[in-house]
């Protein structure tokens, strides 16, 4: 059959499937089964399938389709493709869909009843020889503060900073690299982080003047509220992301302006691959993997809306476009913040965090109380580890953690890897501390995992993708 002349009932379906009316592909197709065109008619029909995340049809056609024909590349690749789909069970939404609701956002944060430890009690005076003993020590301290804060504002901002392309910090002599970079984090934290609320409010509108309960003092909350004491929903799940520009410089853009240029055309220019993989040659996927596993820990804009979509043209030559027999790629919107007061805002728009802005290591732990209940043990401080050593499935199959968006093998380590470092710190506690119950264990155990967590980060991962011997002084400095 030429390439250039359809039958009818392939133009009609693959119409079908450009206009994304699925189900009428599948009924049209699935009719006419057995006709002389079965090859691309069960290619087509595992196609349409496959867009309905119908995985197990979907191999079923493609395997029929390539026994007819076993020369199409193309349909052996979406044959692999629907068959690991298959197996990973792809369309099962993990977690459960679900959508941020107003009256949850608004409402004052509830720390339980016993979820935290009561405040340590205060250890006992150091005496004044102790207090002599330390005071060279303090005022050494305070001396070198003043000294490198200076150093900071002359070497940074007078010699590296001002004058010169200021982003090519890491090309300079080695301390005014390192001073630059420093005064760099000065500007950045003092002009481009922006309150997303409206001048006069708290966070999350929450009423001024509430009481601080009982251990929020010393240990963290599930949801990452009271960190800040006159500001209890700071950071906290649930609360919009920072702006990083002021209000009156975003513009959210819409219609054609928004596709110009078009992202995907974008997306081909410079990222289709030429030839073989460039690869780096001191990283590996465990650098991929951890910056997947800390990005869960700060940052998720949650559920994306299901039947909203921005819609992204495709060219006539884009593979995609014959592949998925589509014109456009439909993108989720995501969710729109349900706290926005009509009247009051004077940001353009707004985001909801889904967890905790905090390094806190919540996507261990998790960023409400229910989470955190379900994944201890309530022993010894312990999080829940099967006799194997692996964390336990929920389920939908998936491992129960603190976050688990976007499961992947990486990630799949790496919280496993965590949870038992929890669990060695807890008994490391419990032989130093055997009067300890298991809330105080558990607490306790968090604090010091999120902080092995940061250290991580900070002066071995980083350095590790930019070595750079100025970034190393000043993250292992910071």
């Amino acid at each position: 059959m030429s390439s250039d002349v359809k039958p009818p009932v392939i133009v009609e379906a693959i119409q079908h499937i450009e206009d994304r009316k699925y189900g009428d592909a599948v009924k049209l197709l699935t009719q006419h089964l057995g006709t002389d065109t079965d090859g691309e008619v069960n290619a087509l029909l595992a196609l349409a399938h496959r867009h309905l995340e119908e995985y197990g049809p979907a191999v079923e056609h493609y395997e029929i389709a390539l026994g007819l024909d076993s020369n199409n590349p193309t349909w052996q690749e979406m044959l692999d493709t629907a068959r690991a789909n298959t197996v990973a069970q792809i369309q099962v939404p993990v977690p459960d869909v679900y959508f941020f609701d107003r009256d949850e956002l608004l409402a004052k944060p509830v720390v339980p009843q016993g979820a935290l430890p009561p405040r340590p009690p205060k250890p006992s005076g150091r005496g004044l020889l102790k207090w002599l003993i330390s005071l060279p020590e303090t005022a050494f301290g305070a001396v070198a503060g003043v000294i490198t804060d200076a150093l900071v504002q002359f070497v940074g901002k007078v010699i590296g900073y001002r004058g010169k392309l200021w982003t090519n910090w890491s090309t300079r002599w080695y301390l005014v690299g390192t001073y630059t970079l420093a005064y760099l984090r000065v500007v950045l934290t003092k002009n481009n982080l922006k309150n997303p609320y409206p001048k006069g409010t708290l966070i999350g509108f929450q009423p001024p003047g509430q009481t601080p309960p009982d251990g929020v003092t010393h240990y963290r909350t599930a949801d990452g509220s009271w960190n800040n004491l006159s500001d209890p929903k700071e950071g906290a799940a649930g609360t919009r992301f920072s702006r990083n520009v002021d209000d009156d410089a975003s513009h959210p853009e819409t219609g054609d302006k928004l596709m110009t240029p078009n992202p995907r055309e974008v997306s081909r220019e410079f990222l289709t691959r030429n030839g073989e993989m460039k690869e780096v040659p001191f990283l590996n996927l465990l650098a991929a993997s951890w910056i997947n596993f800390q990005n869960h820990d700060w940052i998720h804009h949650g559920q994306t809306l299901t039947n909203e979509h921005h819609e992204i043209p495709l060219a006539e030559d884009d593979p995609a476009s014959k592949k998925f027999q589509q014109t456009k790629i439909l993108l989720p919107k995501s969710q729109p913040d349900p706290t926005r007061m009509p009247g009051q805002e004077e940001s353009t728009s707004s985001f909801i965090n889904e967890v905790t802005h905090w390094w806190d290591a919540s996507q261990i732990y998790g960023s409400d109380q229910e989470t955190v209940d379900r994944l201890r043990s309530g022993e010894g401080g312990r999080l829940k580890i099967t006799e194997d050593g692996t964390l336990p499935l929920g389920d939908n199959g998936v491992e129960d953690t603190g976050f688990n968006r976007n499961w992947w093998i990486g990630l799949a380590l790496l919280h496993t890897l965590f949870a038992r470092e929890h669990n060695a710190i807890c008994d490391h506690l419990n032989r130093a501390y055997p009067d300890w119950n298991d809330n105080r264990l558990f607490n306790v155990a968090r604090l010091i995992n999120a902080a092995l967590i940061a250290k991580i980060h900070s002066i071995e991962w980083t350095p590790a993708i930019l070595p750079n011997k100025a970034l190393d002084a000043g993250l292992n400095a910071n």
